[in-house]
């Protein structure tokens, strides 16, 4: 396991999140549209992707659940969801929008580092969530969704791909995602950071990559989103093996 811990200065960590919540409230209304329009509906596509992995009765959280259309689709399949973000007029959307499709969740109004329930969720969701924080909150906050994870389940993260292709391509990926990254500091909703490959941090948080999909801009143009999906390694066994039982002569 890494020496990266969890939540090293959680006042200040607390604080920027609790301000970010209050960013993502005052443009809640809009923050799907802007999402769609920014992506040519490739962000949505992202998220949908996970959907396969779910069956009926799967407890699923979704950490930093947003408008929540993905967890709409979630609760259709017949999980059992829990829906948790920091800002209140967000889970309002996510529970009218439940409501409307005859389902319903459990959906908590506060800060993930809070939610502590260990070894609990088949299924942990982090889309487009990670990236609303500083690289070492990133770190603490990947960690701590592990730990949501039974040994065995699955931690999905859907979000911004690390550059690849040609130089061409890497070139305009990088101005794109930077451009976006440096509007949404300006309303407050995610820091200015480089785009992460959560694959690097996998192994310190106890998971394994076991698959990737990728999603082109606007579906023609370079890859700027993929979807993760990352393994929770089971506890290693505190069985020793058997010793051979002697042979009598």
């Amino acid at each position: 396991m890494s020496d990266v811990s969890i939540g090293k200065n959680p006042s200040a960590t607390h604080r920027s999140t609790s301000e970010r919540g209050r960013s993502h409230t005052k443009v809640a209304s809009i923050y799907e549209r802007l999402g769609q329009v920014y992506s040519g509906g490739q962000i949505a596509a992202a998220k949908r992707s996970q959907l396969w992995q779910m069956r009926p009765g799967d407890r699923v959280l979704y950490a930093g659940v947003g408008a929540g259309e993905d967890a709409a689709e979630a609760a259709r399949l017949g999980a059992t969801l829990t829906c948790l973000d920091l800002s209140a007029a967000m889970l309002a959307r996510v529970e009218r929008r439940l409501a409307a499709a005859g389902q319903s969740a459990e959906l908590i109004c506060g800060n993930a580092f809070e939610h502590v329930r260990p070894d609990y969720y088949d299924i942990v969701c982090a889309n487009f969530f990670l990236n609303c924080l500083d690289e070492p909150a990133m770190r603490d906050m990947l960690l701590h969704l592990a730990t949501l994870v039974r040994p065995g389940g699955k931690l999905l993260i859907a979000d911004l791909a690390v550059p690849r292709g040609c130089l061409l391509a890497r070139w305009f990926h990088r101005a794109y995602t930077r451009a976006a990254n440096v509007i949404f500091w300006a309303l407050g909703l995610v820091p200015l950071h480089p785009i992460y490959d959560y694959r690097r941090y996998f192994a310190a948080a106890g998971l394994r990559c076991a698959g990737e999909r990728s999603f082109r801009l606007y579906g023609v143009g370079p890859v700027a989103y993929e979807s993760l999906t990352a393994v929770r390694s089971p506890p290693e066994s505190t069985f020793a093996p058997h010793a051979e039982t002697p042979r009598r002569s």
